[in-house]
């Protein structure tokens, strides 16, 4: 490295340090929520990579009776961060360059190889896991110039909300299971034949063989995630949605107190979750007798060894409360399930 890029990386690393200020030092942990997060660009919202971005990152997730985004954006222009609280999820846009805050924050978070490719490929997408703090997710998007920052979006859009998702879920499960109920994780599985990562804040609500099945909940406000099964032939497909869900509205009859769900508002997708393959179906359940009602999630997994369909079922009650950190939280235990 000669003498001048050597300078440059020093000046570059030494600004960021100052820039994270306000995030903390290495090893203290942001606060808030996992559906906080800020976006750094040069300018801030009125910056062109802001108003790209804020669609993309907060889009709305449809709970049935209501809609709301996935992720809460506060944009601050570069040299304004260190001013704000630490942050879980930090999303920094810009371009590489070395004359603007943005591009000099960038420069002192990317590794040499990360540099390498923005000159070789002109854009890339960085995922720094507990950067600048443990427990901290910090996304780049940055590109040797805008044009190429532009394409890069457009054709990446669809990915960005998927990779912050999932970082979010590692840090919620890793959080959670810091704690975990091992004792009834070896119950389970020795009773069912199914494994399934249990923090000791879960506890077994009910279970039973007529249907078979098991319910972990947590409350308040009340989270289940359930897990039952059935015997089947062959893996479902979204074609079999009358079937799927039939079966679902006898388990949640049966299971959850005469729990029925409304057939005009289910849906169902291919999905994937953990390492499996599945099916997913999402909707709105109601009880008459009990006059309550609120949103679940099923995601249809099939064991072709056993013949089995196995259903891991997300349900959350919480009126008049935000349900998608719920619903995250209870996809992040989900994706343990092992058959």
């Amino acid at each position: 490295m000669n003498r001048s890029r050597h300078a440059m990386v020093i000046v570059a690393s030494a600004y960021v340090v100052s820039a994270f200020g306000g995030c903390g030092p290495i090893g203290v942990q942001p606060l808030g929520s996992y559906s906080e997060l800020l976006l750094v660009t040069e300018l801030g919202a009125q910056d062109e990579w802001a108003q790209i971005l804020t669609p993309l990152i907060a889009r709305e997730v449809d709970y049935v009776t209501d809609r709301e985004p996935a992720f809460r954006i506060t944009a601050v222009a570069a040299e304004k961060m260190r001013d704000f609280p630490a942050y879980k999820n930090v999303v920094m846009c810009g371009v590489l360059e070395p004359t603007t805050s943005i591009g000099q924050q960038i420069a002192g978070l990317l590794e040499e190889a990360d540099a390498r490719r923005v000159r070789d490929e002109s854009a890339v997408i960085v995922e720094l896991e507990d950067r600048p703090s443990r427990n901290q997710f910090t996304m780049i998007l940055t590109a040797a110039n805008a044009a190429a920052l532009r394409e890069l979006i457009a054709k990446r859009a669809g990915e960005i909300d998927g990779i912050l998702e999932r970082s979010c879920r590692a840090r919620i499960r890793r959080g959670l299971l810091e704690q975990k109920n091992g004792p009834l994780m070896a119950e389970l599985h020795g009773r069912y034949g199914f494994t399934i990562e249990i923090p000791t804040l879960y506890r077994v609500l009910s279970e039973g063989t007529e249907p078979p099945g098991v319910e972990l909940v947590r409350e308040p406000p009340t989270r289940i995630l359930g897990v039952f099964w059935t015997e089947r032939n062959a893996a479902p497909t979204v074609d079999d949605a009358e079937e799927l869900f039939r079966i679902r509205a006898d388990y949640a009859w049966k299971r959850y107190d005469n729990d029925e769900m409304d057939r005009e508002r289910a849906s169902f997708e291919r999905a994937r979750i953990g390492s499996y393959d599945a099916v997913k179906m999402a909707g709105y359940w109601y009880n008459e007798r009990d006059v309550v009602g609120g949103c679940f999630a099923t995601y249809y997994i099939y064991d072709p060894s056993a013949k089995l369909l196995w259903g891991l079922d997300l349900l959350v009650f919480a009126p008049g409360r935000p349900k998608h950190a719920m619903f995250r939280e209870l996809l992040a235990l989900a994706e343990t399930f092992r058959y």
